[in-house]
């Protein structure tokens, strides 16, 4: 990969406002206190110029994001399993209306830079690289090896709380890397820098507190935030050797088709071994609880992995991106 050019955010017009403004979803909230969408869309040919003098003075100018755009209600949304355990809910910020609107430009102006950078494995929020994309990919090399008698294995590696363990001194290394330019790393920074959220349980509010790794989860940043998490992410799916990988987002399953069901499972291994040093020195953890194995394929016994010393027994079948392989598929 070579980098010849800088990455620079620039300035908008009043049009690009306008039009951002008559996407917001008028269905979806604000913070608690703050413009409703629908009303911002009522007054648009008068609120537009003063956006676009924000994001051009303030923004591209001074290179800052403005405070009072990032402070978030955050709501706990139950996911499953025992509703007082904590871990089993998903914290969803609700952002003000006019931080979704600047977004939404620095996605769209960061989108088609980034997207030449990244690697054909790594999907998720990116046009033509979805779970679908992700898993036909897969399965279909699977497939034909187990036609041709061979071997397909796969160890499955959950990412936990990615999105809330990113660090920003390396995640801005890495953009400065792909050519991001000082006065676009420094918007970024500010971006994410000196956010606030309190905790909102229907209109009872907790004091506020600072976010000081992560990003916030929820609203219209989420594929602004894939878009840096994908760039966080693409140099891991240049370190592992003659693997395969299933992706999508932070959910990343390393598999090896061969005819071999040694080197498929050496390759597993290894591979393995090396990404555990990558997530450690990259600030990610692995989920270990979903860290599973399963190999498909004729054979005589029951087939497992070392991984950091651990024996991990391959599973009869397992749940990927939402859909349940076995071994036989």
């Amino acid at each position: 990969m070579s980098v010849t050019e800088k990455f620079e955010f620039e300035y908008v017009n009043k049009d690009n406002i306008i039009q951002e403004i008559n996407n917001l979803d008028k269905n979806k909230s604000g913070t608690f206190g703050n413009i409703p969408s629908d009303r911002l869309k009522e007054v648009s040919e008068v609120s537009a110029p003063c956006l676009t003098n924000i994001w051009n003075s303030e923004i591209i100018n001074q290179h800052t994001f403005p405070d009072n755009l990032k402070i978030a209600d955050v709501t706990p949304v139950y996911k499953k399993d025992d509703r007082n355990l904590a871990k089993n809910y998903r914290p969803v910020s609700v952002l003000p209306t006019v931080s979704k609107i600047f977004e939404r430009q620095l996605l769209i102006q960061t989108t088609a830079y980034i997207d030449k950078f990244l690697s054909n494995f790594l999907c998720g929020y990116r046009k033509g690289f979805n779970t679908q994309t992700a898993l036909v990919s897969m399965l279909e090399k699977w497939k034909k090896v187990l036609d041709d008698k061979g071997y397909a294995g796969a160890i499955l590696m959950d990412l936990s709380k990615a999105f809330d363990t990113i660090n920003y001194e390396l995640l801005i290394a890495k953009l400065d890397a792909y050519g991001f330019s000082k006065n676009s790393l420094l918007i970024v920074l500010s971006y994410l820098s000196d956010r606030k959220q309190r905790v909102k349980i229907i209109i009872t509010f907790s004091s506020w507190g600072d976010l000081t790794q992560g990003v916030p989860q929820g609203s219209v940043s989420g594929p602004f935030l894939f878009n840096i998490f994908n760039i966080y992410l693409n140099d891991f799916f240049y370190t592992l050797k003659d693997i395969n990988i299933c992706n999508f987002a932070d959910d990343t399953t390393p598999y090896v088709c061969d005819v071999s069901i040694e080197k498929v499972l050496n390759l597993l291994e290894e591979n393995a071994e090396i990404a555990l040093y990558w997530f450690e020195n990259n600030y990610l953890k692995l989920n270990t609880d979903k860290c599973h194995l399963i190999v498909s394929g004729y054979k005589y016994e029951h087939i497992w992995a070392h991984i950091r010393g651990d024996i991990n027994w391959e599973k009869n079948e397992v749940k990927l991106l939402g859909i349940t392989i076995d071994r036989k598929l």
